[in-house]
């Protein structure tokens, strides 16, 4: 062991305990009883203490600091403070948040003192009696009331009251900040962003001028003050500067999200403990969206959460690759296929009454209906119920039996051979022929082959034409929702690419019900785009906003940054993040807590959820 590491090591012994206790526990190596310790190795030991000292405080000490009017300069970093003088009558809570949450270089002192409650009784009976006489006199006068005076007055009397009764106690309180740069121009800058937001809630500051060392000094971790700037508060004003009031997220379980950057603590959520655990996600492209809701879903199927995704550009492969996934591809070429006709399963726990399946099956199909064949007309619409209800009684299932066992599911073709034989349907009959027959033939017109199962289930609609996408968006929307309500269960449904849904009122329409109504069944949706101007302004991409308690924002664009400005009502901060962000940093809404997060996935998490291609 080198001379240093033995002298650095002697001090961290010293440290433990006194110089007696330290040569205690050496005596076995110099076989000294314990009562018989001299002072002559007292004396080397603290000798050796005191070079170690010395050397620690060589080591750590800067090379050199320069002391200005106005600051100080320690190596290369320059750094000014200021003090509080003055406050409003009123202060909301939490006031001092936007400057512990600021993602810069500052210390910040509090000193409170609390001042014996009789010496504030006699100069509040002192004062009082001022403020009444002066109010006499402008009597005497004939002067109208001064409003302020009577605020005085009035304060003063409360305060009295509360100091007699012991809801309130009086300090003396000290706020010191220390701002850090690398140069004047940029030390400046955060010392008139610092000034602006104090300045908007009526708290004044000054900078420490020829006190610049005693500044630095009582901002530093020497409990000292140095200035003796303070002012007189009572309890309710001293509580609403309380300094340890950063945003944090954190349940005692649930999947990780990533680390809090405002004091480093971990984001540990559960979306499954809170009222509304919808979430929207918004980022624009490349912005590695598709990366924070893989991972989240990654984590959520270790605790056991079933997850359903709608995959529009088939990223999700690997991830149903390395999870053992049911994957679906929902195209032309595919073998697999999914029957819109199919009847809902029955509620869990809910006893179902003849013909309520069935009813439901048709009010979902004519909403499909609308979607395949344009806006059906109110006549049109007329005929394609009453097709409806006869195709599936030819397959014996009506509205007075719609049990299903041991009967067949009717399919397109057999609603197109119904209405071929109805009066006006004619120019129906000729739209969905395409469906049946024609270039769209046999996607949705054969019976379900596929089970799904449980654990993760992904949808691919990537090799869809774009005019088929929302179509299948709602046939497997509404595929996923008779097996929610079939059983109770955890689950997550993943909606990628959500405004290809929002584009078609019906599809629309169907997201935004099964968003209000997911709750009941114990599943929470998260809905992802990138068109975040279109989506907001959309008749139901605003109330599925207002529907989502959890919100994800990564990188923005200049031109969407505006728009969610207006819906989440961001701080200046906040836009300046979402406009500048790192593609491993989020923006984290829970509820009224905005919480800036740096994720951390460990090397397999990364390989498996990545949808860089030059990762994989």
């Amino acid at each position: 062991m080198s001379k240093q590491e033995q002298l650095i090591k002697l001090v961290w012994e010293r440290v433990s305990g006194d110089v007696y206790s330290y040569i205690k526990k050496d005596i076995p190596k110099t076989k000294v009883p314990d009562d018989k310790v001299s002072d002559k190795d007292i004396l080397n030991t603290e000798k050796d203490y005191k070079e170690a000292l010395a050397f620690v405080k060589d080591a750590i000490s800067p090379a050199f600091m320069k002391i200005y009017p106005n600051k100080i300069q320690i190596n290369n970093t320059l750094a000014k403070t200021f003090f509080v003088y003055a406050y409003p009558n009123f202060l909301e809570w939490n006031w001092l948040s936007p400057i512990i949450n600021w993602d810069i270089k500052f210390d910040m002192s509090l000193f409170v003192y609390p001042v014996e409650s009789a010496f504030i009784q006699k100069y509040l009976r002192k004062r009082l009696t001022q403020l009444n006489s002066e109010r006499s006199i402008n009597a005497e006068k004939g002067l109208i009331n001064d409003p302020a005076l009577e605020a005085q007055i009035q304060d003063v009397e409360e305060l009295r009251y509360k100091l007699t009764r012991g809801e309130e106690k009086y300090f003396h309180f000290w706020l010191y900040i220390t701002i850090y740069a690398e140069n004047d121009e940029k030390l400046d800058r955060v010392w008139k962003d610092i000034e602006t937001i104090l300045a908007w809630r009526n708290v004044l500051q000054k900078q420490s001028f020829l006190r610049a060392e005693q500044g630095f000094i009582s901002t530093g971790p020497f409990c000292k003050d140095e200035l003796g700037v303070y002012r007189n508060i009572s309890t309710w004003g001293l509580s609403t500067t309380f300094p340890f009031s950063s945003s944090t997220l954190s349940h005692d379980d649930g999947i990780l999200y990533g680390i809090n950057t405002h004091n480093n603590s971990l984001i540990l959520f559960d979306r499954f403990k809170t009222e509304n655990a919808n979430m929207t996600v918004f980022a624009k492209s490349g912005s590695w969206k598709s990366f924070a809701v893989k991972l989240e879903i990654l984590r959520s199927l270790m605790l056991g959460t079933d997850v359903i995704v709608i995959d529009p550009e088939n990223e999700y492969q690997a991830l149903i690759n390395q999870v053992w996934g049911t994957y679906l591809d929902v195209s032309l070429n595919s073998t697999q296929r999914i029957n819109p006709f199919d009847l809902p399963k029955g509620l869990k726990d809910h006893e179902e009454r003849p013909g309520d399946l069935l009813r439901s099956a048709i009010i979902n199909l004519l909403g499909l209906m609308n979607l395949m064949l344009g806006k059906l007309t109110a006549e049109e619409a007329s005929i394609m119920e009453k097709a409806l209800i006869t195709t599936y009684s030819l397959k014996w299932l009506t509205l007075e039996d719609d049990d299903i066992a041991w009967k067949q599911i009717p399919v397109m073709k057999d609603l197109q051979d119904v209405l071929e034989t109805m009066d006006g349907a004619k120019s129906i009959v000729t739209r969905i022929e395409k469906y049946t027959s024609g270039i769209f033939s046999w996607i949705f017109s054969q019976q379900t082959n596929v089970d799904l199962g449980e654990w993760l289930q992904v949808f691919s609609v990537r090799d869809l034409d774009d005019m088929l996408r929302p179509i299948a968006m709602y046939v497997i929307l509404n595929h996923i929702w008779n097996k929610v309500k079939s059983s109770n269960k955890k689950r997550i449904l993943v909606v990628d690419e959500a405004w290809n849904i929002m584009q078609h009122e019906d599809s629309a329409k169907f997201l935004y019900a099964l968003v209000k109504r997911a709750r009941k069944y114990n599943l929470w949706i998260t809905t992802i785009t990138q068109d975040v101007e279109d989506f907001v302004n959309s008749e139901y991409g605003k109330p599925i906003l207002t529907n989502s308690s959890i919100q994800l924002l990564l990188k923005q664009s200049s031109a969407s940054i505006d728009v969610l400005e207006n819906v989440y009502k961001l701080t200046g901060q906040e836009k300046y993040i979402l406009l500048n962000a790192a593609v491993w940093q989020w923006l984290f809404f829970a509820w009224t807590e905005h919480v800036w997060i740096q994720v951390v996935a460990s090397f397999y998490e990364e390989q498996v959820v990545t949808t860089d291609p030059n990762k994989k």
